[in-house]
């Protein structure tokens, strides 16, 4: 064989393999950002712009529920800022290399108790606004709330 047919059968070769790692990272990509954008938590702007959409809100429902939204996103923020506190935390007591360690299972404590606060936050807020909706729109975020939660990650 000769050495420009070798060459070409290497550059045949690499072009195949790099197409088809490219093919799966764009694949692996869009099909990531899909499932992110279907389970974002209600504070995400894509979720209102959803809601405005789909939901038909009506001035005066984005009015009432304007402050709730607001009053929302501060704690959100709060706590989201106490769960990456606590990560931090179980991060740098894993390095004890004791699963019996205090500090470990102080700092998973916090973590989980973040995490349990910002989940109930998330669901009094979907009950606040709720009550605001008429009874299709409540439907429908009550259907796209239920398959968020329930979608295979």
């Amino acid at each position: 064989m000769t050495s420009r047919v070798k060459w070409l059968l290497l550059s045949v070769f690499c072009s195949v393999i790099l197409a088809g790692a490219t093919a799966w990272i764009v694949t692996d990509w869009v099909l990531h950002r899909h499932g992110e954008s279907h389970a974002q938590d209600h504070s995400d702007p894509d979720f209102h712009a959803w809601m405005h959409e789909h939901l038909d809100i009506t001035p005066e429902q984005h009015s009432i529920m304007e402050p709730l939204e607001a009053e929302f996103e501060e704690k959100r923020i709060i706590l989201r800022a106490a769960i990456r506190k606590s990560g931090h935390a179980v991060a740098e007591s894993i390095s004890a290399a004791d699963p019996n360690d205090e500090r470990l299972k102080s700092a998973l404590e916090a973590l989980n108790r973040s995490q349990g606060d910002l989940q109930r936050l998330t669901l009094d807020h979907f009950f606040a606004m709720k009550r605001h909706l008429r009874p299709a729109q409540a439907k429908r975020l009550l259907d796209w709330t239920y398959d968020s939660l329930t979608r295979e990650p």
